[in-house]
């Protein structure tokens, strides 16, 4: 029997927003959720546990179709992320102590035991996670967009007798 694998990283930022990205395939998805509070207890862990399940959710399809197409073949589903502690409460070595988590991570074994593929949970650095580089590259352009916004209303729509149009060249106002 020859094994075939899904390899999925998932990352979750405490600004409301969770990716994925699916090795396999090459697909992608950021997400936005409603982020936790401020200082909320365990809430960027709760972001974290649901981009596991949304990873899980969004690539299900893909893999029982995976399934059907290599009959002989064993799936492995390679589920990773960067947050030791999820990792360890999908595995059973840490207990869950928040309510909500213990919720996300109740649905996310309920559909793992719908599932006949063998699904392992695995650690992998911060640098080398695809969906964090992911959620990395979409702050970078908000932030790029603010700035630039902030930089319109200061020099283009200021008070002063010239403007700097779109394309930076001065025009009279």
């Amino acid at each position: 029997m020859r094994l075939s694998s899904i390899t999925i990283d998932a990352d979750g930022s405490p600004s409301g927003y969770i990716a994925w990205y699916n090795h396999y395939s090459g697909k992608q998805e950021i997400r936005v959720l409603r982020p936790p509070a401020k200082n909320e207890r365990f809430g960027v862990q709760k972001m974290e546990m649901l981009a596991i399940y949304f990873a899980i959710v969004k690539n299900l399809r893909q893999i029982s179709m995976l399934a059907r197409c290599q009959k002989k073949n064993q799936i492995v589903v390679n589920i990773r992320s960067d947050s030791k502690t999820c990792i360890e409460q999908l595995q059973g070595i840490s207990k869950i102590r928040d309510a909500v988590l213990q919720r996300i991570c109740a649905s996310i074994r309920k559909l793992l035991d719908r599932m006949p593929y063998m699904i392992v949970f695995d650690h992998l650095e911060r640098a080398r996670n695809q969906a964090g580089l992911l959620l990395e590259q979409k702050r970078r352009k908000e932030i790029e967009k603010q700035l630039e916004h902030q930089y319109q209303k200061q020099y283009c729509y200021g008070a002063g007798r010239f403007v700097l149009d779109r394309h930076y060249r001065l025009a009279s106002a």
